[in-house]
């Protein structure tokens, strides 16, 4: 049996960044880009008003106070998407729109709630300054600037900002194709009557939905016997069409465990099959060729935990993600907590926030086949492998989890 930690840089070490693909813009949100991006354009491309106001020369208000009040002829409209050819001279405005481009001459622009207008006038009584609400060109970025670099993770802010730069697709890194295998003669589809002896297939869901969150693409095999040649032939058939595969049960030592000896019998290399995690523990990960596979437990809870903390990192690392554990929080215990020392303790609370910070409620005993607890929270949190029982007040990693 390995650590948590010897086993997440286990996978680490053999899980290899997918290649990169060109995509529309439109279907990149939340993937890594493959490439830099660097600027077409000046951003803005040209002098712009910031607000809705009068374009002038900011000299003509040159020590204006108290009661000096100059008038500026309006000699034009300038709407954002337009632009005047016409020159601003001593004594000018223009009214111009948030975001329109500033007219020649103009260096400086006042909002239209701080002037007065009368007879094709606008009266100012304050000084204005040069460059008073204007975004210079190339303000935000210049052409040929980085714009974004390789690793960045797409967020709908990027969308955007490649759009303004002009460009309609990007390389991004493929993510993985991931196959699921769910083992069980006591497994009965979801719209199955219950007789005895039998559960439904709860695990093909539970997995197809945690894969689904991490935007990776399914292939589902279904639900396959405990017969060995039939489990084997799915097996093949699976590391052939996808890059990670996922069985759920058959990974313990029972007589009807046959996912390490197919394993074995067609080459695969095991890495390990124990791991000292609570809830969880048996848990195979191997490799064949540069394929991952891992059989996870049948019990809902350890599949879910075990998916968590193993398989969703080597997705991620596919995918070109590579800070991992930032979605780790400080939590302090608002309960006592019962635990063994040994394995690494991963407990589903109720994290809610108080006085600025985190605190994990207990949501009652937890067994290892029940999804009702599950449902009921919104994070874990963590107990080291030599921790035994935590008090109230005790500062623990943790996390939220399902949002």
């Amino acid at each position: 049996m390995i650590s948590v930690d010897d086993a997440l840089n286990m996978i680490a070490e053999n899980t290899e960044v997918l290649e990169a693909e060109r995509v529309d813009i439109v279907h990149c949100l939340n993937k890594v880009l493959a490439e830099d991006i660097y600027s077409n354009d000046n951003l803005p491309p040209f002098d712009k008003s910031a607000m809705d106001g009068y374009a002038i020369r900011s000299e003509d208000t040159n020590n204006l106070s108290g009661e000096n009040i100059i008038g500026l002829e309006i000699i034009g409209v300038i709407k954002a998407g337009d632009y005047s050819k016409e020159e601003l001279n001593t004594g000018q405005a223009f009214k111009i729109m948030t975001g329109a481009a500033l007219p020649k001459g103009a260096d400086g622009v006042i909002e239209i709630e701080k002037v007065k207008v009368k007879d094709n006038k606008v009266y100012i009584s304050k000084e204005v300054s040069e460059g008073n609400n204007i975004i210079k060109l190339g303000e935000e970025i210049k052409k040929g600037d980085l714009a974004l670099k390789k690793g960045k993770i797409i967020r709908p802010s990027e969308v955007g900002l490649l759009a303004s730069l002009g460009y309609s697709s990007v390389k991004v890194y493929k993510s993985p194709k991931v196959a699921l295998i769910i083992t069980g003669d006591e497994l009965v589809d979801i719209d199955s009557k219950l007789e005895r002896g039998k559960i439904r297939n709860s695990n093909e869901y539970s997995l197809r939905a945690l894969i689904s969150n991490l935007e990776a693409e399914i292939l589902s095999l279904g639900i396959v016997s405990d017969d060995k040649n039939t489990l084997k032939e799915k097996v093949n058939y699976a590391l052939e069409n996808a890059d990670i595969v996922i069985s759920s049960g058959g990974a313990s030592v029972g007589d009807y465990d046959f996912i390490e000896e197919i394993l074995k019998e067609i080459g695969a290399d095991i890495k390990f099959n124990k791991v000292s995690i609570k809830p969880g523990k048996p848990v195979t990960f191997a490799t064949y060729k540069e394929k991952l596979f891992f059989g996870l437990p049948g019990n809902p809870m350890s599949l879910i935990t075990t998916f968590e903390e193993l398989v969703k990192p080597a997705i991620e690392i596919m995918k070109g993600k590579v800070n991992l554990h930032a979605e780790e929080i400080e939590v302090i215990l608002a309960d006592d907590f019962k635990a063994k020392a040994g394995r690494r303790k991963y407990i589903y609370v109720e994290l809610r926030k108080e006085n600025g910070a985190y605190y994990a409620h207990n949501l009652g005993k937890q067994c290892s086949n029940h999804l009702m607890v599950m449902s009921k929270t919104n994070g874990l949190i963590i107990i080291p492998e030599e921790r035994g029982t935590v008090k109230a007040g005790e500062v623990v990693r943790g996390k939220f989890m399902f949002r």
